[in-house]
């Protein structure tokens, strides 16, 4: 309904801001990380937002990137994730880290989110493992590592799908084992995915 406000930054409060724009001013819910990167008061703002409409209340919840305002409203999906919930996703980490551990599955980074425990951890995996779209694991993939991008590249024209190595590779890296060398993380990935089947 409210894609983006841009206006002027007025105030900002104990959960968010108030921008003025065009004689009326908006108190926008916003997360502490995203406050941290806003300029002074009186200067130019772009917010993006959501509106979200509840029994009682009308909420603006703000976003300082279009990312953030999309993993907002994919949280939202989520069985038990209310606006809340959502927005202490979107402080404790940046989108792009966030859908890492989505699509590495990892419960371990997940759970140091505050509210998030083992089973919400398991749940969001669970809900959105198959929704976070391939555009959106490919810009996860790239802004890791410089060789990681070539290698799912290479994996995937083998026949492999993503969400099948890509939790593999975060493994081998996480243990020290992948190098700045394409053509040997490719051959690890393989021995090792093979080891896995044989056993």
């Amino acid at each position: 309904m409210i894609a983006y406000i841009r206006g002027k930054l007025d105030e900002i409060t104990d959960s968010g801001v108030i921008i003025e724009a065009q004689g009326i001013a908006y108190e926008i819910n916003m997360h502490r990380r995203a406050i941290a990167n806003l300029p002074q008061n009186g200067l130019p703002v772009k917010v993006y937002t959501h509106f979200q409409v509840m029994e009682n209340e009308f909420k603006l919840y703000g976003f300082i990137m279009k990312e953030e305002q999309n993993l907002f409203r994919l949280l939202l999906t989520v069985s038990g994730m209310g606006a809340k919930g959502a927005m202490n996703v979107l402080e404790a980490m940046a989108p792009d880290k966030f859908y890492r551990a989505i699509a590495s599955q990892d419960e371990k980074l997940l759970i140091t989110i505050p509210g998030i425990g083992k089973k919400s951890a398991q749940r969001l995996i669970f809900e959105l493992k198959d929704k976070i779209g391939e555009t959106r694991v490919n810009a996860a993939v790239h802004g890791e590592e410089p060789w990681l991008g070539d290698v799912m590249d290479a994996l995937e024209a083998l026949g492999y799908q993503r969400s099948e190595v890509f939790p593999l590779i975060m493994d081998l890296q996480a243990q020290g084992k992948m190098s700045d060398r394409v053509e040997d993380n490719i051959k690890l990935v393989l021995k090792t995915r093979a080891m896995q089947i044989n056993r």
